[in-house]
């Protein structure tokens, strides 16, 4: 969005190498993930101009190494202030009391407070100890997140419901997967119901939380070994137009930059 929309949210790095997703209205800033480097994410923030300090919380989604590594410096150096989210699950895998001074635990579609969002946990099917999306709202705006789960959980359909902004995992094409260099073992864990959305996948779990409202679509986690952004992009957008909703935008993060939704309030 433009810097004088009242929502921005930002794809920080997507995908296996790190994740971090930065949404802010200019008043609370929040930072789902930390897993890039403290350095990089400092300077991605500020790319987007976001400063640091300025990260009132961190939600993490579960405690894979490319969910959580860069949140001990990042708040020690840039964010000391900063609180930790996380289900009792992800707090105790990830050790997060011995990362962060301060950590808060939530519950599942348990709503709770950061400064002027709303934050809602729900739900998501992820070989890990207690994973969840985020849907994060104010009075006007809201954006779900739903990435690294094999399956668009109940929870998360009810969550993201309505949403104008959401992030969806898109993170392998069936046929590239198939046909590339991951062992067998790998292959399966990624097409089982606690592995990762397939484009098709995705664009199913989209067309079950789009409507007539949503503004813009980014898909997430898109591997670089079994996917490309066009063909995540493409199954994303052509599924949009099947459903009658042509004219929304779609995104697709990137494991090396920041990849904005930059498209300014619309009115209704």
């Amino acid at each position: 969005m433009s810097q004088n929309a009242t929502l921005r949210i930002a794809a920080l790095g997507s995908g296996s190498a790190g994740n971090a997703l930065c949404v802010t209205d200019s008043v609370t800033t929040i930072l789902v993930d930390c897993g890039l480097s403290a350095k990089e994410t400092a300077r991605r923030l500020r790319c987007m101009g976001v400063e640091p300090a300025s990260v009132s919380a961190i939600l993490v989604t579960h405690e894979h190494i490319d969910h959580v590594s860069g949140i001990e410096v990042f708040c020690r150096r840039h964010a000391p202030e900063a609180t930790v989210y996380a289900t009792p699950g992800t707090r105790r895998a990830a050790d997060l009391p011995s990362k962060a001074a301060r950590c808060a635990e939530v519950s599942r579609m348990t709503p709770f407070t950061v400064g002027s969002f709303e934050v809602l946990p729900f739900a998501i099917s992820h070989d890990a100890a207690e994973p969840v999306g985020y849907r994060i709202s104010t009075e006007e705006h809201s954006v779900g997140i739903a990435t690294d789960t094999g399956v668009l959980t109940e929870q998360a359909s009810q969550a993201l419901s309505g949403c104008e902004y959401l992030g969806i995992e898109c993170n392998y094409d069936a046929a590239m997967l198939a046909a590339g260099p991951y062992p067998a073992y790998l292959k399966n864990r990624l097409r089982s119901c606690v592995g990762h959305l397939s484009n098709a996948a995705g664009a199913d779990a989209l067309a079950t939380l789009a409507h007539d409202g949503l503004k813009a679509v980014l898909a997430l986690h898109c591997s670089r070994t079994n996917n490309t952004a066009e063909l995540a992009g493409s199954a994303l957008t052509d599924r949009l137009r099947e459903i009658g909703l042509p004219g929304v935008p779609v995104a697709v993060a990137s494991q090396i930059d920041v990849c904005a939704l930059t498209h300014a309030d619309r009115p209704r």
